[in-house]
């Protein structure tokens, strides 16, 4: 008689187990999709952190001397003279940057990053005056903002103020 009542309690105890897994298997795979998703917000950060970085390391202005020092008339935003579009190693100063697009992020050397195929991410500068309000007219700060994103996402953006002082 024990044998048959542990067989009972065995077989009810997998029924219930089955019905549990069953209902939580939704739970799960709404788990797996967030976790695909952080996956896609974490690289669009990291992509357009390393874009900013590669945006800071140029001079504030083409005016600026060296040594470095505060540049009296800044220049227009946009290409200079010897300076190519598609070619983001000819850049010498922050502007240079306003309206640069990478279908496919690139490193500083312009190499395809193979790992990241389906991003994309691109700048934006802008004069801004002390208040951060968008400047007609050239100004000791410029606002620059680097975005990244993956297919079906908003794009991830990044802001900072750079001054000319």
């Amino acid at each position: 008689m024990s044998r048959g009542f542990v067989l009972v309690e065995v077989s009810i105890t997998f029924v219930v187990l089955s019905l549990a897994l069953v209902a939580l298997l939704p739970v799960f795979m709404l788990a797996i999709r967030a976790a695909k998703g952080t996956e896609h917000i974490e690289v669009a950060s990291h992509l357009a952190a390393e874009l900013m970085e590669e945006v800071r390391l140029r001079k504030w202005d083409s005016a600026t001397p060296k040594p470095r020092r505060h540049v009296s008339k800044p220049g227009a935003l946009g290409l200079e003279t010897g300076e190519v579009a598609s070619d983001k190693r000819t850049f010498d100063d922050i502007d240079d940057f306003a309206g640069w697009v990478e279908s496919r992020p690139l490193d500083p050397l312009m190499r395809p990053l193979a790992a990241f195929p389906a991003y994309s991410r691109g700048v934006t500068v802008r004069y801004v005056d002390a208040d951060l309000n968008p400047a007609s007219g050239p100004t000791d700060y410029k606002q620059v903002t680097a975005c990244a994103q993956a297919p079906k996402m908003k794009p991830l953006c990044l802001d900072t103020v750079l001054t000319n002082r």
